[in-house]
């Protein structure tokens, strides 16, 4: 069973990808890396997990085992369309990697872009992906709810706060 309170999700970093977001919070790249990092590990503890829905970093195969060690926590990769580097990479940074992934006693899907699945009655969805050119976050529903980084002042939030976010459209 997973624990709500001690899980994590968030997106789209794009981690040693510094023209991404145009140097939003820094002017120095690195400046910024740091900021992000120091971020993370404000509400990440050493032993949480992290279900980072995609676009972790684009591609820089040297970098990406010192990132990971400096971000708190065990992370899994549920890939986006930004993580292009052979599944083996990944797999000897991160606790694991998925296309997607499904938590059943929640009937929570967790994919990087909400427009390549459908869901069924009575289940949710933790999404990243829509960001970039974007000034507003997309709509948060009852149903489903996007943890890009950029609209969550950089952190990830708890399964628990993303749930409570959707439950809270349900009941206005």
């Amino acid at each position: 069973m997973i624990d709500i309170n001690k899980t994590f999700v968030t997106s789209d970093h794009h981690f040693r990808e510094w023209t991404h977001f145009g140097g939003l919070l820094c002017e120095s790249s690195r400046e910024q890396e740091e900021e992000h990092i120091a971020l993370w590990n404000s509400v990440v503890g050493k032993d949480d997990l992290v279900l980072y829905v995609g676009d972790y970093s684009d591609g820089i195969v040297r970098d990406l085992d010192d990132l990971y060690r400096k971000l708190n926590g065990r992370i899994v990769l549920i890939k986006g369309n930004h993580d292009v580097l052979d599944e083996s990479i990944y797999r000897m940074a991160f606790a694991d990697v998925v296309d997607r992934m499904y938590i059943d006693e929640l009937k929570l899907l967790l994919v990087h872009d909400p427009e390549t699945v459908t869901l069924r009655p009575g289940e949710r969805m933790i999404y990243g992906h829509y960001h970039r050119g974007m000034v507003e976050p997309p709509p948060t529903t009852r149903d489903s709810i996007c943890v890009c980084a950029k609209w969550h002042g950089w952190k990830p939030i708890t399964l628990a706060e993303a749930l409570r976010q959707m439950d809270a459209v349900g009941t206005r």
